[in-house]
């Protein structure tokens, strides 16, 4: 039997997105290539999913240049596996007065959203289509890319972050409706609210006291949001889900 594959793109701390959706994915079988930007939270994360008897492989690059993107995949794809899933999982928000956002802040929002989810896009379905023997039924894999409350709705403070995330999310629709109907599923899921994670908690004395306002349950926690990356991946062809939106039952929407 041929081994499987996952990539996750942007991941950090343990206490993140990126990692739980990692973590989750070693679970159930794949061999997980961890891409970010700093050895030691991916070498962590390696270290337990070995240790709970998975297989994942560290790669530090940067979701904007082109070269580290081609390095990745050709990792993956030298490694005897067949890649089945794909998450996209970057994007900082940098919240600023509009007439703030200069030219480095408005391209470092729009390169880090745009230019690499279309980069990694095209590597993974480039990838993925290779492998249209050895498919399970009409699905050749998953390509899923993480949105925020911004991909919906500009708020004050956010238009760099919204227009990017805005961008992303026209972007996959795209994706979706060409490569669809050709066995790859790609998905969009919106994260609407605050994540009980490291981000929100190394603010400090913010952070925490941001958590205790949101009360029991008023916060996404990384690993429920996984639960749902992992569903969306295991969904069958005559069924796909292309865009979910996550959030907390007290949240506002």
């Amino acid at each position: 039997m041929v081994s499987e594959s996952a990539v996750i793109i942007g991941v950090g701390a343990r206490l993140g997105v990126g990692a739980a959706i990692a973590v989750k994915a070693a679970r159930e079988g794949l061999h997980v290539f961890i891409a970010g930007r700093t050895p030691a939270k991916l070498d962590l994360i390696v270290d337990e999913i070995v240790a709970a008897g998975g297989q994942a492989t560290a790669v530090i690059m940067d979701c904007t240049i082109d070269e580290d993107i081609t390095a990745l995949f050709e990792q993956v794809s030298n490694s005897g596996t067949v890649l089945r899933l794909v998450v996209y999982n970057t994007g900082r928000n940098l919240p600023a007065p509009f007439m703030e956002h200069d030219v480095r802040l408005i391209e470092g929002h729009w390169r880090r959203c745009v230019l690499g989810g279309m980069l990694v896009g095209q590597a993974a379905i480039r990838l993925m289509q290779q492998h249209i023997d050895e498919n399970h039924g009409d699905q050749l894999g998953t390509i899923l890319y993480t949105g925020a409350s911004a991909s919906m709705r500009g708020k004050p403070l956010f238009s760099g972050f919204a227009s990017a995330k805005a961008a992303l999310r026209a972007m996959v629709q795209s994706m979706a409706r060409e490569f669809g109907p050709q066995g790859i599923h790609i998905g969009h899921i919106v994260i609407d609210g605050v994540i009980d994670g490291d981000v929100i908690r190394s603010v400090k004395g913010l952070g925490k006291l941001a958590l205790k306002l949101k009360g029991e349950d008023g916060a996404l926690r990384p690993d429920e949001i996984a639960q749902a990356f992992w569903m969306l991946h295991r969904q069958q062809p005559n069924s796909w889900t292309h865009e979910i939106d996550l959030r907390p039952f007290k949240e506002a929407f």
